[in-house]
């Protein structure tokens, strides 16, 4: 299965819009629902299956606080290795 690289940019900004929202003392919950159905919109365009979006999100959401290397490179490998391609 073939998931574009801007698909993956878009998803990892919105997962870090969702946790500065949620790290605030008052969350506006009306913003984390609104940034979640766009996630799950854009992982609707790349699969049907809620188990593998359930699958890519993880993969995105883990392997986007990798310290170490902070480019897209840690989330395409985690998504290289569960099967996808990553494409541009």
């Amino acid at each position: 299965m073939k998931i574009k690289l801007k698909d993956i940019i878009e998803i990892q900004y919105l997962e870090m819009e969702i946790f500065e929202v949620e790290d605030d003392d008052y969350v506006d919950y009306r913003t984390v629902r609104g940034k979640e159905r766009a996630i799950y919109n854009r992982l609707e365009k790349i699969t049907d299956s809620k188990e593998k979006q359930r699958e890519i999100r993880d993969c995105i959401y883990k392997n986007m606080w990798n310290i170490e290397d902070l480019s897209y490179k840690p989330i395409c490998d985690g998504l290289r290795a569960l099967g996808y391609e990553v494409i541009k």
